[in-house]
C-alpha cells in the first residue's frame, strides 16, 4: 500500500486557519486533495490533523469530502504521523508519502513522480525537496518513506525537531538509505503558503494557469520564466523558517 498522508492543522502561526482558505474557489485542503486524485500511485489518502478543538473544522471537512482523518498531538507530529498510518492498518512493506497542506499547487504527476524514484533505487527515503541547497522543490514537497522507518523514528527519535518535522530522524540517524532527485532542475521557488503574501502568489498561479487546470511543476516553472514579477509578490518569504527555528530551540524530549 502507498499510503498518502497530508499534514493539515488551523493553529498556523504566520497565517491562522490558512489550510481551509480559500485558492481559485476551493479551500487549500480540497485544492490539494482534488490535485493529488489522478494519482496512479497513491492507494490511500488521510488527513492527519491534531485533537485542538480548532481542528474540528477539518475533520468536519474531511467527513463532507469522504476522505480519512486521524486526530492525534499537535507538536508530535512524528507521533501523529504514526497513527495515522496505524489508522489505515499500515504494515511493514507499505510506503508512507509525507505532504503538507500548504501546497495547494502540489501536483499528483510530482508526488508519482517521487514515488517511482523510491520504488526503483530501494531506498528508505526519498524526496524532490527539504534539503538544501540543492534540493528545493518548495510548494511541491513531497517525501517517501517506509512504513518500517516511519515506526522505527516514532520509537528512537528523541529530539524535539525530529519529533515536530517527522522526516528528519530518518534522514539524519545514519541507518537508512536516502535519495533524492528534483522533479524540475530549473525550480528555484519558494510557493508555499506560510504567509498572507504566499497565499496571494498561490491565486496568481492559479489564475494564470486556469486554462491548464492539471498544471504541474513545469508549467509553474514556465510561467514563472515568463512572468518573473510574480516571484516578488512574496519575495520576503523564507523557505522551512519553522524547521530552522526548532532547531535554535531543540531539546531532547
Amino acid at each position: 500500500m502507498n499510503l498518502c498522508i497530508i499534514q493539515a492543522r488551523m493553529g498556523s502561526t504566520r497565517l491562522p486557519g490558512k489550510v481551509l482558505m480559500d485558492v481559485a474557489g476551493k479551500p487549500i485542503l480540497q485544492q490539494l486533495l482534488d490535485r493529488l486524485k489522478p494519482s496512479q500511485k497513491i492507494n490511500t489518502v488521510v488527513v492527519a490533523t491534531t485533537t485542538n478543538p480548532e481542528d474540528d473544522a477539518i475533520e468536519a471537512f474531511c467527513t463532507n469530502y469522504g476522505v480519512n482523518c486521524s486526530r492525534g498531538s499537535e507538536w508530535d507530529v512524528l507521533d501523529r504521523f504514526l497513527k495515522a498510518a496505524q489508522l489505515c492498518d499500515a504494515q511493514r512493506g507499505d510506503t508512507i508519502v509525507r505532504i503538507c497542506c500548504d501546497n495547494p499547487i502540489q501536483s499528483w504527476k510530482v508526488v508519482d513522480f517521487v514515488i517511482d524514484q523510491f520504488e526503483r533505487y530501494k531506498v528508505d527515503y526519498f524526496s524532490n525537496s527539504n534539503q538544501d541547497p540543492d534540493y528545493l522543490e518548495d510548494g511541491f514537497d513531497a517525501e517517501v518513506t517506509s512504513f518500517d522507518a516511519l515506526q522505527y523514528a516514532a520509537e528512537n527519535a528523541t529530539m524535539m525537531s525530529e519529533r515536530e518535522h517527522v522526516m528528519p530522524f530518518i534522514k539524519n540517524c545514519g541507518k537508512f538509505k536516502l535519495g533524492w532527485r528534483k522533479a524540475n532542475a530549473d525550480y528555484q521557488c519558494k510557493l508555499s503558503v506560510d504567509t498572507p503574501n504566499d497565499l496571494h502568489m498561490a491565486q496568481r498561479i492559479f489564475e494564470e494557469l486556469k486554462d491548464t487546470p492539471d498544471f504541474a511543476i513545469d508549467e509553474v516553472v514556465d510561467l514563472l520564466r515568463r512572468k518573473p514579477e510574480i516571484l516578488a509578490i512574496n519575495s520576503d518569504s523564507e523557505i522551512n523558517s519553522g524547521y530552522k527555528k526548532s532547531l535554535i530551540h531543540d531539546r531532547k524530549v
